[in-house]
């Protein structure tokens, strides 16, 4: 007993003579130190934490703009591929055709200002290639109504809205692709611009910017989206401009007179129905020389009105249309008197549709300069979207 006392006791003295050495004092203050030291770098990391995480709440995206600026840039397509007969009025004939092929291009780069282009491909129509548009625009709807738009752009001379495979009539004689300057202003469903441009059409060989034109329009939708409206109203102080129209003048380069024409369009969507009415005419008569009609001057119409019913077949969405077309005093634009049109299309596949159409054409009456006669044709249309 006395030995483990004895034992006990010189291992107590020991620990205490090491506590108290100078190696012991020297390796506490050590430790301490170094505690001190972590403590220090843990609160400056917290603290750098903090500020980056402030400096991405001030600039969330700015990182992710850099790095993704393809984001800012949005491309799309579209290929119709037809095949079609015609039970003409001098012969028959039958023909596949690559019909129309589209590359757009829209890119937004910045805030305010975005570009856009639409390159066109139509076999036996375009050589080889074209733009069918190509504009910049500046405006930013979140903040300002107005806008500006430069460059090739369609003029808002027609809506030519239609569910058939053909163009509408109204697209054949009014369409306007032109460049030109666009003023506009939209906001609370109304929209509304004026366009400046040179045409190409010259009144007595003028080559200065004299031609433009106007247009107001209005757009509603219901809450729960199951009705739409949409209508407006257009001017253009020279309808000779027009694509239709510049092919028929006899010179284009020396018109006698301007013409202006007006027209408007409304669209009314009800549930599963869809009616179009469109209206172009010009104000007056052309001069002789310049676009005729049974011996005097021509005042050429179009009108396009369409009704369609939205279904599901088998799964696909389908439409049924059925659209009665006509011009008056329009015979030097190779255009029918009437058109009586019935189409159906099926999308049978994302973003893949099957497109058929019937169409009747009356010519004008052989007192008119016309054969009187009338003319069938069925067209086949596959198209993709992407």
């Amino acid at each position: 007993m006395k030995s483990l006392l004895s034992a006990k006791g010189a291992a107590f003295g020991l620990c205490a003579v090491l506590c108290s050495s100078p190696f012991s004092q020297q390796v506490w203050a050590d430790d301490a130190k170094l505690m001190t030291e972590l403590a220090d770098l843990k609160a400056r990391i917290e603290f750098l934490e903090k500020q980056l995480s402030a400096q991405s709440a001030a600039q969330p995206h700015s990182a992710n703009r850099e790095e993704k600026w393809t984001d800012r840039i949005g491309f799309s397509g579209l290929v119709e591929v037809e095949a079609a007969s015609v039970d003409g009025v001098e012969e028959n004939s039958s023909d596949i055709t690559l019909a129309k092929v589209e590359i757009g291009l829209d890119a937004q780069v910045n805030e305010w200002v975005s570009a856009s282009l639409l390159l066109l491909f139509e076999e036996d129509k375009t050589d080889p290639i074209a733009f069918d548009e190509a504009f910049i625009r500046i405006g930013n709807a979140e903040q300002s109504p107005f806008f500006l738009t430069a460059g090739l752009i369609h003029l808002p001379f027609g809506r030519f809205e239609s569910h058939m495979v053909s163009d509408p009539i109204t697209l054949e004689m009014g369409e306007f692709i032109e460049t030109a300057l666009q003023l506009g202003f939209e906001a609370g469903g109304w929209r509304s611009s004026l366009v400046l441009f040179n045409g190409d059409t010259k009144e007595q060989g003028d080559d200065k910017i004299d031609q433009f034109g106007l247009d107001i329009g209005y757009y509603w939708q219901a809450a729960d989206a199951d009705v739409e409206f949409d209508a407006a109203l257009y001017y253009v102080n020279n309808i000779a401009d027009s694509d239709g129209l510049q092919e028929a003048i006899a010179d284009a380069e020396n018109l006698t007179d301007q013409v202006s024409g007006v027209g408007g369009h409304l669209v009314l969507s009800v549930g599963a129905f869809t009616f179009i009415g469109e209206y172009l005419t010009a104000t007056e008569q052309f001069d002789t020389a310049d676009l005729a009609f049974n011996g005097v001057g021509a005042e050429p119409v179009s009108w396009n009105l369409e009704a369609a019913y939205h279904f599901t077949l088998n799964d696909w969405d389908a439409t049924i249309a059925l659209a009665w077309q006509g011009t008056d005093e329009a015979l030097a634009l190779e255009l029918p008197e009437q058109r009586l049109m019935l189409g159906i299309s099926l999308g049978i596949m994302q973003n893949t549709s099957l497109n058929i159409e019937w169409a009747n054409d009356d010519d004008y009456d052989v007192a008119d300069g016309g054969t009187g006669k009338s003319s069938d044709s069925i067209t086949a249309q596959l198209a993709v979207e992407f």
